[in-house]
């Protein structure tokens, strides 16, 4: 699959998935209002003064790993819709697969309580740790794909087989896909802390759904990026 391609397959895929499931789809969404709801009592909005006092806020933490969670969790419904496009299917729960998809989240959530608790909170120190980060979620792609498809032959050493030499492109990817809704989801922040405050929580409820979008399309664009480099390597991460 070409960039191109993948980046079409990736954001069809999303709105596919919104509109198909759009309870599931709002799970983000009100994770991310929840967050919202604490930065406005903390007073993160008040003053670009006060956005850089709050910013590493204790509470603000806290909720940004139920945020993490609320992002990474989606992937079960999302990945099991983009590959088999049928709802009922992609909710039900199955036992195995879904043992095998705590595994993935277990990992994935200690990498973000490193980034978030761990490390000094310095420009350079989250840089790196961002990247390496990026590093270790691509490396696990192809895993997270085939444990929620009931694939129990792609664990992390496959996984890291199968993405190694494709990191380059699936980070190159993955920004791509992002991009355009990042810039409108940071732009949003700026105008909650610059912006006259009556325009505050609707630029917060919009900035909601937004993130509830670009968490659909985040899972999407690993999704197709997993699936790009299995079948270049001759793996199918579907239990078929």
């Amino acid at each position: 699959m070409r960039f191109r391609h993948a980046l079409t397959a990736t954001y069809r895929g999303s709105i596919a998935f919104i509109v198909a499931c759009p309870l599931l789809a709002l799970v983000p969404v009100a994770f991310e209002l929840l967050q919202h709801v604490v930065e406005v009592r903390i007073g993160l909005y008040a003053s670009p003064a006060a956005a850089r006092l709050h910013e590493h806020d204790a509470w603000r933490m806290r909720f940004g790993m139920v945020k993490v969670l609320a992002l990474v969790l989606p992937g079960y419904w999302i990945v099991r819709y983009l590959a088999w496009r049928d709802p009922a299917r992609a909710v039900r729960a199955d036992p195995r697969a879904l043992r095998m998809f705590a595994g993935f989240v277990t990992v994935q959530l200690a990498v973000a309580v490193i980034q978030l608790f761990a490390l000094p909170a310095n420009m350079a120190v989250t840089i790196a740790g961002f990247l390496v980060a990026t590093g270790i979620g691509i490396l696990m792609l192809a895993w997270g794909v085939a444990a929620v498809l009931g694939n129990a032959s792609v664990g992390p050493r496959a996984s890291v087989a199968i993405m190694r030499r494709h990191v380059p492109w699936t980070f190159a990817f993955s920004l791509a896909a992002m991009l355009p809704l990042m810039v409108p989801h940071y732009a949003f922040a700026a105008l909650a802390i610059l912006g006259p405050k009556r325009l505050l929580w609707p630029v917060l409820i919009a900035d909601s759904l937004l993130v509830g979008w670009l968490a659909v399309v985040m899972q999407a664009s690993g999704y197709f990026a997993a699936t790009r480099a299995a079948g270049k390597a001759g793996v199918a991460l579907d239990a078929g």
